[in-house]
């Protein structure tokens, strides 16, 4: 079998002209996407706990998309889909304006020396297409067990206008723990090694 790589540039050129297409998205239906969905684990977990939504994963990494969506169907999951796509551009390609009830971002990489930190996926230009497809009142939850990229993402969320997003908790405040009920396996994985989890919460104002 293929090693699947753990982790993908998104500024490469041809991942930055993925040919995408707008998802067509059933109407009054809920639906919750997870970006850097991997193979689906959190998005199985809510779809488990609650079949009445759509949940679409957002995957940079083909082979892991095929392989999540062959997952999914094999256990007759059809309210649970990834796409191939590139989070960094592609989200106003793939979703209608105010069409997403809630964004998930699990752990995105951390992408630690100085020169890799631009890809680091939580930037002004992200927010402002989470904004965009967000419906009035939808969510974007956030955690990472990195404390930087936790103040870099509240920092981006809070600092930029506040008119745009409102944090659930507290002005600048995490929350103290998942409030859904699905789990991402880095965040089973945390749990076991006791790794501390920092999680964000901001609603679309």
């Amino acid at each position: 079998m293929r090693r699947i790589r753990q982790h993908v540039n998104p500024l490469k050129s041809d991942l930055l002209e993925i040919d995408v297409e707008p998802l067509d998205l059933p109407a009054g239906r809920r639906i919750e996407v997870e970006l850097g969905s991997a193979e689906a684990h959190f998005l199985i977990d809510l779809a488990r706990a609650d079949p009445g939504g759509l949940y679409l994963g957002v995957e940079i990494r083909r082979e892991v998309v095929d392989r999540a969506n062959r997952a999914c169907g094999a256990a007759g999951l059809d309210n649970v889909r990834s796409v191939f796509a590139n989070m960094s551009v592609d989200l106003p390609h793939l979703f209608a304006p105010e069409s997403v009830h809630r964004f998930h971002l699990n752990f995105p990489d951390p992408w630690w020396k100085s020169r890799q930190q631009k890809r680091r996926v939580v930037s002004p230009q992200l927010a402002q297409d989470i904004h965009a497809a967000l419906a009035g009142g939808g969510e974007l939850f956030v955690e990472t067990d990195i404390f930087d990229i936790a103040l870099e993402a509240m920092a981006v969320l809070e600092a930029e206008d506040p008119r745009r997003f409102t944090n659930a908790a507290a002005p600048w405040s995490f929350l103290a723990h998942n409030p859904f009920p699905a789990r991402s396996r880095r965040e089973k994985q945390c749990d076991l090694e006791g790794a501390k989890i920092w999680r964000l919460l901001y609603r679309k104002v």
